[in-house]
């Protein structure tokens, strides 16, 4: 099979979870928000404290710093990675030279690409916000607040799914690039 001009070999079934996956982005906090919920519920059942609201504070403090380092070095490096998209995916022939393989990608397939990029980059903006905003509220008190730990926690889970994405998009263009 060709797509784009670059030979690709099926084997096996089709992977239709993996190809809604890649086409639904929004469904990142959907999963999320599942995962969170089903610990907060785990957590409710086993009558444990909630997220990490019994975690000592200066883990907990440490913990969401890291996430916000983290979180912010990954968006610039998403959004660096998005202007050097643009470039190679701008990128034309010299006249008279054989036509290069991402000339072929139609202005649809070059649009989901970018919107790999550009899905993730809100994310984890909003994770580095929702992080120094927790470590501020719970401040160096004995028990976490539960709330806005559940909130990192949702962001964290979707940047993850988002960065995978991510991950596949430039793998998928460096396939086609160097066919």
């Amino acid at each position: 099979m060709s797509l784009y001009e670059v030979d690709v070999e099926r084997t096996g079934r089709r992977r239709t979870v993996w190809r809604w996956f890649l086409l639904h982005p929004p469904a990142d906090y959907a999963w999320a928000i599942l995962a969170v919920v089903m610990w907060l519920g785990l957590g409710w059942l086993l009558k444990q404290p909630l997220m990490l609201e019994g975690v000592d504070p200066g883990a907990r403090r440490t913990l969401f710093q890291t996430l916000a380092t983290l979180a912010g070095a990954t968006a610039g490096l998403t959004l660096t990675s998005v202007s050097m998209l643009i470039n190679v995916l701008g990128k034309k022939a010299a006249p008279g030279q054989r036509e290069l393989p991402l000339e072929k990608l139609t202005a649809f397939h070059r649009r989901q690409i970018g919107e790999v990029f550009l899905f993730a980059i809100p994310g984890l903006g909003l994770l580095v916000v929702a992080a120094l905003v927790t470590v501020v509220l719970e401040g160096d008190g004995p028990r976490g607040l539960w709330i806005p730990e559940a909130v990192v926690f949702v962001l964290t889970f979707a940047s993850v799914l988002a960065l995978l994405r991510v991950a596949w998009a430039l793998r998928r263009v460096l396939a086609i690039a160097t066919a």
